[in-house]
């Protein structure tokens, strides 16, 4: 029984496994090279995370403070492996990051292997994006305060008129009624 159980176990040790995974990101690239390899890169202040609607990742809303390639929008989506993450495990609220950005089918994903990493909230990035940075659009604007008058902000329709002329008839019948049974 014994040896039956040997054997078992040591065939066992020699069976393929199901499947496993690997990341080949042992090394990471340069700021040179990141630049090249991926399509957005900004750095961003992660304002909240959620997961996606099929649970396969996490959703990273971030207000976008700086962009060094494509991005111009001040906020968006990325999608995020939900135990990756940025380099160092998944982007955390309230924290700024350098994100290294690929976009599959309009959507913005921060990758496995990307170098995206927190920085501090003064830190420029890494100096060979400095003169890299591209302007974003512009931040929309409040609707102005309109200051003017109740009368030029309600609408007068023919009714409205109408039932204004009515009343003033009577009023103006009622008044001449009155001053002729005085005198």
């Amino acid at each position: 029984m014994l040896r039956a159980a040997l054997l078992a176990l040591l065939i066992m040790l020699f069976l393929p496994a199901g499947s496993s995974f690997a990341l080949s990101c042992a090394q990471l690239p340069t700021v040179e090279q990141a630049y090249d390899h991926y399509d957005g890169i900004v750095i961003g202040h992660v304002d909240k995370v959620s997961r996606s609607n099929d649970d396969s990742s996490n959703e990273i809303h971030i207000t976008v403070k700086r962009s060094f390639k494509t991005i111009t929008e001040r906020s968006l989506i990325l999608k995020e492996n939900i135990t990756w993450g940025a380099l160092n495990g998944p982007s955390e609220t309230g924290k700024d990051y350098l994100f290294y950005l690929k976009q599959t089918d309009g959507e913005w994903e921060n990758p496995l292997c990307s170098p995206s990493a927190v920085i501090s909230n003064n830190s420029a990035g890494p100096e060979y994006l400095q003169n890299k940075e591209i302007t974003l659009l512009p931040a929309p604007q409040p609707p102005a305060d309109d200051n003017s008058s109740l009368v030029d902000n309600t609408p007068i329709d023919a009714w409205t008129i109408g039932g204004l002329v009515v009343i003033g008839i009577i009023t103006v019948a009622t008044i001449a009624r009155h001053h002729r049974k005085r005198g």
